[in-house]
């Protein structure tokens, strides 16, 4: 049957690869031969090499013997480290010790039982040695692979998790802008049809900038400022001159990463928690720095404020936004949001300054 096929065709190999790396031991144990000075102080050539023929066969019988043993070993079955390394160190000395009667009965040399016992305790040293390194070796290998498996499989976590409130993101951001913009599109197409070409233009912008981002897990700043700023001429024009708007970003910090949407997640927050119940409107306020390798992006609204009874400044928006930073950043990333004087709020983000080099 194919099934048991394979098992014998790969302990048939391990048994070769076993026995051609003992037959290479064994010619470069009998290599020592060949340093000995008195050899070639008493002894013509070829009966150097003639007795290294017989240290070589020697050589050869051990170490074949002790990969024949090893080899079978390996036929057991079991998941343990420490019985592996038992069952390794069992080889070793059953190999040798076999390996050494023959030796010692082709010379006639092995008499007695105290003969084999020293054999026997000297193999073992040397099998509790071999051993000791095997164990010590694949614990370390096993650790390495274990720490390979869980750092994939929290990179796995983290990017699933980080896709899937990103998605809740979008889904949070997409309609109510959507919708309110389509509703008064159509208002403006009957009664302002000039006003209503200009906000469909700043819409489409918005859209054209919104759909490369969905597919990214970083982009520019400067990009996400273009979006916001074709998003707040929208909501301008919706709003009908209740909402002012003044951004301030330095040119060189354009090239910084952030996460996508998450700057929009705290500008729409203060639309329709700050300006939109305010009963004059307000102003809105992105700034950017750096400070100390930190990129720093505030958001600041001048309308209605905190608000126990609306849910401000603690809806999923936000949530989403403190889970990725921390997700991505560590540490590193936050987000505060308090209160501003005299009225409105501040969110503040703070991440990592990663700058991408200029075009």
């Amino acid at each position: 049957m194919r099934p048991s096929a394979l098992p014998a065709a790969t302990a048939g190999a391990r048994l070769g690869t076993a026995l051609g790396l003992g037959a290479v031991i064994a010619f470069a144990l009998s290599l020592q031969y060949f340093a000995q000075p008195f050899v070639w102080r008493n002894w013509p050539v070829e009966e150097v090499l003639e007795g290294w023929l017989f240290i070589f066969r020697d050589r050869l019988i051990v170490t074949v013997l002790i990969a024949a043993a090893i080899s079978a070993t390996a036929l057991v079955r079991t998941e343990s480290l420490q019985l592996r390394a038992v069952l390794l160190a069992v080889g070793v000395v059953i190999g040798a010790v076999s390996g050494e009667l023959i030796v010692g009965r082709l010379y006639g040399q092995l008499d007695g039982s105290s003969s084999l016992t020293a054999h026997a305790l000297r193999w073992s040293a040397v099998a509790l040695a071999v051993s000791a390194m095997f164990y010590l070796w694949r614990m370390s290998s096993d650790a390495n692979e274990q720490l390979r498996n869980e750092t994939l499989r929290r990179l796995n976590t983290e990017h699933l998790l980080t896709n899937t409130r990103l998605a809740a993101l979008r889904s949070q951001i997409e309609p109510h802008f959507l919708f309110n913009t389509l509703a008064t599109l159509r208002w403006l197409q009957r009664t302002e049809p000039e006003a209503g070409a200009r906000m469909l233009a700043s819409f489409i912008d918005y859209l054209r900038r919104m759909a490369p981002m969905l597919e990214c897990s970083e982009v520019s700043l400067g990009e996400e400022i273009d979006l916001m700023r074709a998003y707040l001429e929208v909501v301008e024009m919706r709003m009908g001159g209740r909402l002012h708007v003044a951004i301030d970003v330095p040119l060189d910090l354009r090239r910084a990463r952030v996460p996508p949407l998450a700057l929009a997640t705290l500008v729409e927050n203060a639309v329709k928690h700050g300006i939109s119940p305010a009963q004059y409107g307000g102003e809105i306020a992105i700034l950017a720095h750096e400070v100390e390798h930190q990129l720093v992006l505030s958001v600041t609204d001048t309308g209605a404020g905190f608000n126990p009874g609306s849910g401000s400044g603690t809806g999923i928006g936000l949530s989403n936004v403190c889970s990725r930073l921390s997700t991505l950043y560590g540490a590193l990333g936050s987000l505060r949001v308090e209160a501003n004087t005299p009225t409105g709020v501040r969110a503040t983000l703070r991440l990592p300054c990663h700058l991408v080099p200029p075009q």
